[in-house]
């Protein structure tokens, strides 16, 4: 037994696959995430160069699952949400799956001053999966499985 251990924080998820099949557990994220304060969130996981994501079911058993195959994650809210300390302005938008779901919240793009709108953002965006913070949750929306995506009021 080695004493070497990395502290790991537990994060609830439910992860939608294409095929509509729907898994719950939970993911493993650093204390620390790499880019920015606080700890590492699921979308950190979702975006990363890992083509697996591990998930820890309720029986024990730890899963892993391919991202390309994955359609849709959400957990509960972060609760170090800042955006409204920051002023941080949201794009309110409908996001529909290949599969007919659509899912409504609002998006926080850094965008050009040249580039603001939606298809900008989609376009320009190098990032696998798109964070969508819905009232009582927040979902990553897969670009690869995006059907639709419009501007809502």
């Amino acid at each position: 037994m080695s004493d070497y251990r990395i502290d790991k924080v537990r994060r609830r998820v439910a992860v939608t696959l294409a095929s509509g099949r729907r898994i719950e557990g939970d993911v493993f994220l650093q204390v620390i995430a790499r880019f920015r304060p606080g700890p590492e969130h699921p979308l950190d996981l979702l975006n990363g160069t890992e083509r697996f994501l591990p998930v820890m079911l309720d029986s024990g058993e730890a899963l892993l699952v391919q991202k390309s195959h994955i359609a849709l994650v959400s957990t509960p809210l972060p609760p170090d949400d800042d955006a409204v300390d920051h002023g941080v302005v949201g794009m309110h938008v409908e996001l529909t799956l290949a599969d007919g779901s659509a899912w409504t919240g609002s998006i926080f793009p850094e965008v050009r001053v040249d580039r603001t709108r939606l298809v900008d953002f989609l376009n320009d965006t190098p990032l696998h999966f798109i964070a969508l913070f819905a009232p009582d949750q927040l979902l990553a929306v897969s670009r690869r499985h995006l059907s639709f995506a419009r501007t809502v009021g």
